[in-house]
Parts: structure tokens; C-alpha cells; sequence
């Protein structure tokens, strides 16, 4: 593959990006162009992996799966996405359960998997930030052969593939929680987010967790605030251009710090408003303490889980010059 004209970068569109988008942030010696249609995580890993895309983002699991099937790490620590995955399960509105422990012995449903990465984050929050005992809940998610092995011995029933179907079966009483993907930041503190919208026309639905304050406590208690997803570069892209990684880094951390020019006054007070509740800003980029801290703990909890083969060290993941 021939030196790249400039590099192609797969980015949500979202304040701590919009600078890129806009060409605000200069890369010394580089170029590059930026792709921001693409709403969904999901859908922008599979972009990341078309062979036009240099930069991009990936799963943290499914790095981890490339690492220990012996390929380098490629991530940057760069998160564009972090959620609290605590606001992420939907009970109706008359149920008797308003704490994560409420949910032992119950039935929850989601069209995710128990591996996928908001499905592994929300398992990891409720087990060490609630103290959730995982193996009384029946797991109604996906397809349960699709973890390759059930390490914790987790009760797992295949799933509905829509929320739509799911919603129904809460409503009916054949389960007592739905778990569905939220938005990122401050939003998957607060809300208004995906989820709200998703049950807007359900007047009988609400969150399980419904006060910020619960779920701010986690983070001040054990600073788990899940990164499930990393920015990724391409590994012959590090290597033909090695000082990119670095600078790529940067330009992400310049971008990040002039989120606050493209929030709506409302929006950013809800940015200001989160840092006030944990206490600081969870948002800076780097492999950082705290960056270490929620790494270890996923890839620890997914191994526990089942979803990788063998514990992995954070700093696998990474392409060196940014370890």
C-alpha cells in the first residue's frame, strides 16, 4: 500500500470532534479528511475496517481478540463514547424494583449480547459498582452461544432481536428489566438520551435508575466509568508514519478541549454539571491512571465473563509509541 495522500478518519459528529470536522486542528505534517455520518459505534467499526479508513474505532473487546490472536495492538487511547451503563436497564413503571440488587433472581431481556460492549459494561457496573450477584438474573440476550465460554456460569436464555419485542414481553411480565444502548458522557448520567427516546412511546416504562446521584456514587466510590471503545489506527499507517500516532493523540486532545465552543448553553451545563458530581473530568485522553483503571477492569471482567481467551495487561491494546 502506497504513502497515503492524507489520512481518512471515521469520527462520530459530536462536540469533543467537531474541531476536527471543521479542519480547526492543524497536524503537523500530515493531512486529512474526515468521515462524521455515521451515527453508531457499531457501524463506524466496520467503516474503520474498509481499506480506504486510517483512523477509525474498534471495540475494546475486539481488539483484545486481534491482540490475542497475535496481532499488534492498534488502539490510541482516545474514547469518544464512554457511558456510565447504569441508566442502560428499563423497568415498567409500576414495578416494585429501584436498585440494581432489586434485579436478583429476575429475568432481564436485551437484543444484545452479554459479550457486546455495552452488555459486558452494564454486567461489569451493576457486579462491582452495585454488588450485584450476576448468576441469580437470567440473562435473556442474544444468541448465549456466542460467549465462547460461560467462565462465571451465568444463566443465559437466547433473546428477542428487537427492543420493540422486548419492550412487549416487560410489559406483559415475562421479564422484569430490558437493557438497551444509551449515549455517551453526561447524557448516559442525566438523559435525555437514546433510551428516553426509545421508550417515549411507552408510558408504562421508565429507568430502573432514575436519580444521577446513584449513579455519580459509582464513580466516586470505585472510578469505573466504562471505556468499551477505542480510537484505532491502522498498523502499516504507525509504521510508515510513526510520529502519526502521537500526533493523532494530540489532535484528538485539542479537539476534546474545544468541545465546550460547539455545546448548547443547556448541553453544557450538563457537561459541567457531571464533572461537579464525580468530582473532576473523566474526559481527558491518555493512558492515564484512571484510563488504566477502567481497561484493566473490563478486560479482567471479560475474561471472567468468557469473552477472551486470557487476562490482557491495558497496554497490550495499544500501539506502542502511545503506551
Amino acid at each position: 500500500m502506497s504513502h497515503p495522500e492524507r489520512l481518512r478518519l471515521v469520527i462520530p459528529s459530536a462536540p469533543w470532534t467537531r474541531a476536527l470536522e471543521e479542519k480547526r486542528i492543524q497536524i503537523f505534517g500530515l493531512s486529512y479528511e474526515v468521515r462524521s455520518d455515521i451515527d453508531n459505534a457499531p457501524d463506524r467499526f466496520i467503516a474503520t475496517h474498509e481499506e480506504t479508513s486510517h483512523v477509525g474505532e474498534n471495540g475494546v473487546r475486539r481488539i483484545a481478540l486481534d491482540v490475542l490472536a497475535g496481532k499488534p495492538g492498534n488502539a490510541l487511547p482516545v474514547w469518544f463514547g464512554r457511558e456510565h451503563m447504569a441508566r442502560n436497564l428499563i423497568v415498567r413503571a409500576d414495578s416494585s424494583l429501584t436498585h440494581p440488587r432489586d434485579l436478583e433472581g429476575k429475568r432481564v431481556g436485551s437484543r444484545l449480547t452479554v459479550q457486546s460492549g455495552t452488555g459486558a459494561a452494564v454486567l461489569m457496573i451493576y457486579e462491582l459498582g452495585y454488588g450485584v450477584d450476576l448468576r441469580t438474573i437470567t440473562w435473556v440476550m442474544g444468541d448465549p452461544a456466542s460467549l465462547p465460554e460461560n467462565r462465571m456460569g451465568l444463566k443465559l436464555e437466547p433473546g428477542a432481536r428487537s427492543d420493540e419485542e422486548n419492550f412487549r414481553q416487560l410489559l406483559a411480565g415475562e421479564l422484569d428489566a430490558v437493557m438497551l444502548t444509551g449515549d455517551p458522557r453526561y447524557w448516559s448520567l442525566f438523559g435525555p438520551d437514546r433510551i428516553d427516546q426509545a421508550i417515549a412511546g411507552y408510558s408504562g416504562l421508565r429507568p430502573l435508575i432514575m436519580d444521577p446521584e446513584v449513579v455519580a456514587d459509582v464513580y466516586r466510590r470505585t472510578k469505573l466509568y466504562p471505556i468499551s471503545d477505542l480510537v484505532t489506527i491502522k498498523a502499516d499507517v504507525a509504521t510508515r508514519m510513526p510520529e502519526a500516532p502521537r500526533q493523532l493523540l494530540q489532535a484528538f486532545g485539542q479537539a476534546n478541549g474545544f468541545a465546550s465552543d460547539y455545546r448548547a448553553p443547556e448541553e453544557q451545563q450538563l457537561a459541567e454539571r457531571e464533572i461537579g458530581l464525580l468530582g473532576e473530568d473523566p474526559h481527558v485522553y491518555g493512558l492515564t491512571p484512571d484510563a488504566r483503571t477502567n481497561l484493566a477492569a473490563f478486560l479482567d471482567f471479560l475474561y471472567r465473563m468468557g469473552a477472551i481467551a486470557r487476562p490482557l495487561p491495558p497496554e497490550e491494546l495499544f500501539e506502542p509509541s502511545v503506551r
